[in-house]
């Protein structure tokens, strides 16, 4: 049996009626998202556990499919086949499309898989590098991978849970800072790497706490996430860049500067001088607690209208966002959306294959996650003949901020101040856990500019730089009557626009 959900216009709804009851008896909760998409969940066979950990297309169409349980997984069709099992706790994957070579991220190293005789089963493991430290802690998970046009892989490595109150033990008290909760057990924990195609390993960039997503836009540019905890108020994504700082400090201990010093001797005010600033805030609680693998929408068109948008899924919500990045005097920011809600459990891992189809990998085992599943597989398909009503992107300018939309709306509600509920706030840096949304501020937009056409609106109003802002949209319709399916709207605003000009 397969599981089949459509997001109906509204006319449609009532037609529905008998379908939503049967569900409702099934105790399965149907997908909430655009008009347009389909969630369909794809049959895995009962003896098989899908701890999903990565997913890679093969030039042949077929799904590879790594597992947190240490299996790798063939499916073509309907037909699934094991590839190769023994790993350990495999999180990413990455297949060449020309020479059809396959290496995988174990939790020690990096290993190539070769199918020496061509019988569909991997007969040599083939260590690429095993150059980080791994001790027995749960928390050092290894992620990845991508890989850039020059044939170098990169990929990043958890932090220690190290804090004696919730690992346990003391053996892992090694590097904590400031008394946050993370630490660094072994080496380069906390770090991003690269490999080269000769097999050397290379410290990229530090700081990261739980970066449990990675991927690359067709331009060669890495972005990750990174889950919300102590020195991180709120999960974010953030671009990869060889030697930056993303703000966590347990990890330089590994770096050559700061040998032999103390980090705690260090201020929490001049690591914030040293970290860059995410490009974007997940905005924990209300969209995302620990946000996956960010994939490119690079597909001509074929998944709607958010071409080379970023979609990442959330392994607690279970749920799919949507991201739009802008350079503002030289580094991203930007903007984020909800998708899809009510998948049927915690969202890791995304690919899109050759048709547009995204494919969705999912994991609950160990971790709290909605929906009714430990682990499972669905993919979302667009009609290619619905256009979503959306807000297609929120852009800074010099004087406020521009939002896009998917289709005209309706001129009276856009051009009304009392329709728009916008704030803003920012996120503590901090070696505590999380942060509170912090000076939370209502703001009341000048002056509302709308184009001819209904496809933009400009809110006119003061801009301040390290804030998260927030645009809730009510009452919001296209012309046709149709309403926005996700109406909230949050821009991450490290730096003011200086000129109009893009």
């Amino acid at each position: 049996m397969q599981l089949r959900y459509s997001f109906l216009e509204p006319l449609s709804r009532l037609c529905a009626l008998a379908c939503a009851v049967l569900v409702a008896f099934l105790m399965v909760a149907a997908p909430k998202g655009p008009e347009g998409y389909v969630v369909e969940t794809v049959d895995i066979p009962d003896e098989i556990t899908l701890g999903v950990g990565g997913l890679a297309f093969h030039p042949s169409g077929a799904l590879f499919i790594t597992t947190r349980e240490g299996q790798v997984w063939r499916l073509k069709g309907q037909d699934w086949q094991l590839f190769a099992d023994g790993l350990h706790e495999v999180l990413g994957i990455y297949i060449d499309p020309v020479s059809e070579d396959i290496w995988v991220m174990q939790r020690p190293e990096l290993t190539q898989l070769v199918d020496r005789d061509g019988d569909g089963r991997a007969d040599v493991y083939r260590t690429i590098t095993a150059a980080w430290g791994l001790t027995d802690n749960y928390h050092e998970y290894a992620f990845g991978l991508v890989r850039d046009a020059e044939g170098s892989f990169y990929g990043t490595l958890n932090t220690s849970l190290s804090w004696v109150g919730w690992a346990g033990s003391s053996k892992w008290d090694i590097g904590r800072v400031h008394d946050g909760k993370m630490g660094r057990a072994a080496r380069y924990r906390g770090w991003s790497f690269k490999v080269t195609p000769q097999g050397e390993f290379i410290p990229w960039s530090m700081g990261m706490r739980s970066p449990a997503g990675l991927g690359m836009n067709r331009h060669g540019e890495i972005f990750y996430t990174d889950n919300q905890g102590d020195w991180n108020g709120s999960s974010t994504l953030q671009q990869v860049v060889q030697g930056r700082f993303h703000g966590h400090p347990s990890s330089l201990m590994d770096h050559p500067e700061f040998a032999g010093k103390d980090l705690n001797a260090i201020s929490v005010d001049a690591y914030r001088e040293m970290r860059t600033p995410p490009a974007v805030y997940f905005i924990h609680g209300d969209l995302a607690n620990s946000p996956g693998e960010p994939v490119f929408d690079e597909t001509a068109g074929q998944f709607g209208p958010f071409e080379d948008q970023i979609f990442v899924g959330d392994q607690t919500r279970s749920n799919l966002m949507r991201i739009v990045l802008e350079k503002v005097q030289g580094a991203y920011q930007g903007a984020i959306f909800n998708f899809i809600e009510g998948l049927q459990s915690g969202v890791v891992r995304n690919q899109f294959n050759e048709q547009g189809v995204l494919y969705v990998g999912q994991t609950g085992r160990g971790w709290r996650s909605a929906g009714d599943k430990i682990f499972g597989l669905q993919t979302v398909r667009w009609d290619r003949q619905t256009t979503p009503v959306e807000m297609l992107s929120i852009g800074l300018t010099t004087r406020g901020f521009e939002i896009r939309f998917t289709q005209p709306m309706d001129m009276k509600a856009l051009a009304d101040a009392s329709h728009y509920e916008i704030e803003h706030w920012h996120y503590l840096y901090r070696p505590e856990y999380g942060s509170p949304k912090a000076d939370r501020t209502k703001v009341v937009p000048e002056r509302i500019e709308v184009t001819h056409d209904g496809m933009r609106v400009h809110c006119q109003m003061p801009q301040l730089e390290g804030k998260v802002y927030q645009f809730r949209l009510n009452g919001m319709q296209s012309r046709s009557g149709r309403p926005l399916t996700n109406p909230i709207g949050w821009y991450t605003l490290n730096k003011r626009r200086l000129s109009d000009l893009r």
